[in-house]
């Protein structure tokens, strides 16, 4: 059995006012055969596959393997240069029984709205209809005809934040392999639930969904059922929410089962998520005591969904308010970076933080700081994923509110974003994350107390203020009627 593997994602934010090019994507590539032993968010059907060649199991070739922080759209000719490469990667070294991709499912080029669909039928036309085609995806994808039609396995993760990326890498490769041998003949069923929303999977009720959704797959002839989030920052025509149930050459019952699954989803609609808070009264409220400290996430400033993280508008509102023993982290600037290290470790000075970017950004945070902390190419090694910060620079302002500055933009994910830095928590009150919804199984064992500020920003949830072109709007929540 000849196996192949292959990695290439981003998450793109179509209102985002940040271009993907190459060094984006050369940030975080690995050439081929130089992924380390170690899976990542969108590789570890690549590690199950490592572990059955070294077993005797296949012959596994590995191609490359890029990634890129989530931001707005891809250059053309970067896309089309990287899914080239895959493509002449696999014509050159096969035939093969099985190609495996990691795959994000939203990532849109200039003049390409589909870019996964791009690729997975360019790899079918060139390989054939009796090759195993098979793809992990992050759950905020875009579903499309040209993806379904051209792959034989489509999972998604079903945790957010995504911390059943092994698991699901592990159901991919098992199934992929019981697909090539013929043990299995997978077909897509999909409903498509006509809304767009956010899941956040750890909360009731919808821990009850992805419940749900498992205990679908320990039925034959299920195979795997997987909840598609969509992407709401993707202006796509394959935007929205949809159900997708793989069963073993059963369509009639996949249908069935779908469609009961996307019942169970309609019924969540304004359910799903942890309400937004206005930011007058998150100032409020941050000026609470209590045991544990506030974490507040920056909601629609999000680096994860293709925000610049630079925005000013929660910083400030809690600075105006008077909140002290404050942190935020990460704050792209890497200008404000390049100062604070220029001036050194207690060096005093006027700086200008944030606001930079776009009207996303909100006005710049003109400070009088002093530098605390200073570092060099700093990794945010977490969980699945080692974003990097590049130079880092920590300054205090009045009141004791810290904010860590990055050269390189990231979510904060886990406590570390500070401590890693110099920042003692247990002197802090409020936290706030550039982050969405990620950061909660990091600091899930630093704080009780959470909030998600209602903020401008290129993730706003007001969805009907955004500019959007291709969606379908007939979809909840621009119509009731969706």
């Amino acid at each position: 059995m000849k196996v192949y593997f292959a990695s290439v994602q981003t998450e793109t934010n179509t209102f985002s006012p940040l271009r993907a090019g190459a060094r984006d994507f050369e940030a975080l590539a690995h050439a081929p055969g130089a992924h380390p032993e170690k899976a990542e968010l969108y590789t570890a059907a690549l590690i199950c596959a490592r572990r059955a060649a070294a077993n005797g199991e296949c012959m596994l070739i590995e191609g490359p393997c890029w990634g890129a922080q989530p931001a707005g759209l891809i250059r053309a000719d970067v896309w089309e240069r990287m899914r080239d490469a895959i493509l002449e990667d696999i014509q050159a070294r096969g035939p093969f029984d099985i190609i495996l991709l990691g795959l994000h499912g939203a990532m849109v080029a200039v003049g390409e709205d589909d870019c996964e669909g791009d690729l997975l039928s360019r790899i079918r036309a060139q390989c054939g209809p009796d090759v195993t085609i098979a793809a992990n995806l992050d759950p905020h994808c875009h579903l499309s005809a040209a993806m379904r039609d051209n792959a034989d396995l489509l999972i998604a993760f079903k945790e957010y934040p995504h911390t059943d990326s092994m698991e699901r890498g592990q159901e991919l490769w098992a199934l992929a392999l019981a697909t090539a041998k013929g043990e299995v003949r997978p077909v897509m069923s999909v409903v498509d639930c006509a809304m767009m929303t956010m899941f956040f999977t750890p909360m009731e009720p919808t821990a009850l969904l992805v419940a749900a959704f498992k205990a679908a797959e320990k039925e034959q002839p299920i195979l795997s059922a997987s909840l598609i989030h969509g992407f709401p920052w993707g202006d796509v025509p394959d935007f929205g929410v949809k159900v997708l149930v793989i069963t073993d050459n059963a369509p009639e019952r996949g249908a069935q089962v779908a469609a009961e699954l996307a019942e169970r989803v309609v019924a969540l609609r304004g359910k799903s998520m942890e309400r937004l808070t206005p930011l007058h009264k998150v100032a409020a409220r941050a000026l609470e005591p209590g045991e544990d400290p506030w974490v507040i996430a920056d909601f629609a400033d999000n680096p994860g969904a293709g925000c610049p993280g630079d925005s000013t508008f929660l910083i400030r509102a809690l600075m105006d308010a008077g909140v002290e023993d404050a942190a935020a982290a990460f704050i792209f600037d890497p200008v404000a970076v390049s100062l604070a290290h220029a001036a050194g470790v207690g060096a005093r000075l006027s700086l200008r933080v944030g606001g930079k970017t776009c009207s996303f950004s909100g006005p710049p945070l003109d400070l009088e700081v002093e530098v605390m902390h200073l570092a060099h190419n700093a990794v945010h090694n977490v969980f699945v994923v080692a974003p990097p910060l590049g130079d880092v620079a920590v300054v205090r302002a009045k009141g004791r509110f810290d904010l860590v500055i990055t050269e390189q933009r990231s979510q904060c994910f886990a406590p570390w974003g500070y401590t890693d830095f110099g920042i003692d928590l247990s002197t802090k009150k409020v936290l706030i994350v550039k982050s969405m919804q990620h950061f909660r199984a990091g600091f899930s064992n630093t704080s009780r107390r959470f909030l998600y500020a209602d903020s401008p920003g290129a993730a706003s949830m007001n969805l009907a203020d955004l500019p959007y072109r291709k969606i379908n709007r007939d979809y909840w929540p621009f119509s009731a009627a969706g």
